[in-house]
């Protein structure tokens, strides 16, 4: 387990796998989490998919600062898609539902 157990006000601590974690924080700072993912992922993905896209179609384009450009879209791609939906998901749910398993992936 990665997390570590710390006295809180009301002195329960449950796995970040197992319960939702209301102790940490509100419910509504959950719902605020997500709904900030959530528009994160609304914004990143056409942003980012047309700077590859344009990028790729234009030849103009591919000069080595654009192509470091490039590799920046593709990683924020790669993040919007991965690590901002488990982010809006476990939010949601106010603990990591995926469990260990899909932590350790």
């Amino acid at each position: 387990n990665f997390y570590i157990p710390m006295s809180n006000k009301t002195g329960v601590v449950r796995s970040p796998f197992e319960y939702p974690q209301y102790y940490l924080a509100e419910p509504w700072q959950y719902s605020l989490l997500a709904a900030y993912m959530c528009m994160l992922i609304l914004l990143g993905l056409p942003i980012n998919f047309m700077t590859l896209y344009v990028t790729i179609q234009h030849k103009k384009l591919r000069t080595p600062l654009n192509y470091i450009l490039l590799n920046l879209a593709f990683a924020n791609h790669f993040m919007v898609l991965c690590g901002f939906t488990v982010t809006l998901y476990t939010s949601l749910h106010g603990y990591f539902v995926i469990g260990q398993t899909g932590c350790y992936v």
